[in-house]
């Protein structure tokens, strides 16, 4: 247990962006939440949450099945008035010995049919037993156009201040990320999403993703993303006002992570 705690102190950075929860829709298409637009677009580009009708929340849970004990949990919901939209979000990631929790409030504004703006700050913590917790702040910053009936763009930058934790003892920073990206409908069935991420310091990532609604109850997903090279797949469930849906990434180092999420649009 000592060494694995090293393993994920010395990894944190890492973790601390891998982990952050897009639900499954938007995990199943590639990780891809630059220009796709969804309840958990809180947790990626916020102004994806613009064209949600009525209050809607969502919770999820991940199972990392590289270890029996780590899990996340997740809770969004967005609240549409008007032009306005308000968002709130909840994650734990983690497991007795260490966990990080995230919470998030959101405003975006529709100005026009066509573009959407928004900013999203989270409220950051960190605990590891033997070291204490540590607590940081970062806001992230999104823009999303929807050109015509087929096109949207999206673009969205992640903590662009570089905030830290507050923590002396061991080395966190919250990792600022830049993210653009594309969705197109293909037809009234078919979204193809595609997205280019890069955190500081790190490899440019890009990623595709499709979604295709087979009836109106069902959809199916899938998705491919380059660096790390990951796989993903899913499906979902469109029944009156329930939403479920369902999604698993493999990762050839760390296996595979299937997660559940429901939600409810009231």
């Amino acid at each position: 247990m000592k060494i694995w705690k090293v393993l994920l102190i010395s990894l944190t950075p890492f973790y601390l962006f891998a982990q952050n929860n897009l639900g499954p829709r938007l995990t199943a298409m590639g990780n891809n939440g630059a220009a796709v637009t969804d309840v958990w677009a809180l947790q990626a580009n916020p102004s994806g949450i613009t064209s949600i009708e009525k209050p809607t929340a969502s919770i999820n849970y991940i199972k990392h099945l590289f270890s029996n004990e780590i899990s996340t949990q997740a809770l969004v919901a967005v609240l549409p008035f008007q032009n306005n939209f308000v968002g709130a979000s909840f994650q734990r990631y983690g497991f007795s010995e260490y966990n990080e929790s995230k919470v998030g409030f959101a405003y975006a504004k529709k100005f026009g049919e066509k573009l959407s703006l928004s900013l999203n700050g989270n409220y950051h913590q960190l605990k590891i037993n033997n070291y204490g917790t540590s607590t940081g702040f970062s806001v992230v910053i999104g823009a999303l156009y929807q050109f015509d009936n087929y096109f949207t763009f999206g673009a969205f930058v992640s903590n662009p201040s570089k905030q830290k934790f507050s923590a002396t003892q061991i080395s966190i920073e919250i990792p600022t990320t830049f993210n653009v990206g594309a969705s197109y409908f293909a037809s009234d069935k078919i979204l193809i999403a595609t997205s280019v991420s890069k955190i500081l310091n790190q490899s440019i990532d890009v990623s595709l993703g499709i979604d295709y609604r087979i009836i109106d109850l069902l959809s199916l997903r899938g998705g491919l993303s380059a660096k790390p090279f990951k796989q993903y797949a899913g499906f979902g469930l469109n029944y009156r006002k329930f939403l479920l849906d369902m999604a698993t990434t493999y990762d050839a180092n760390l296996g595979y992570a299937p997660q559940i999420a429901i939600g409810y649009a009231f």
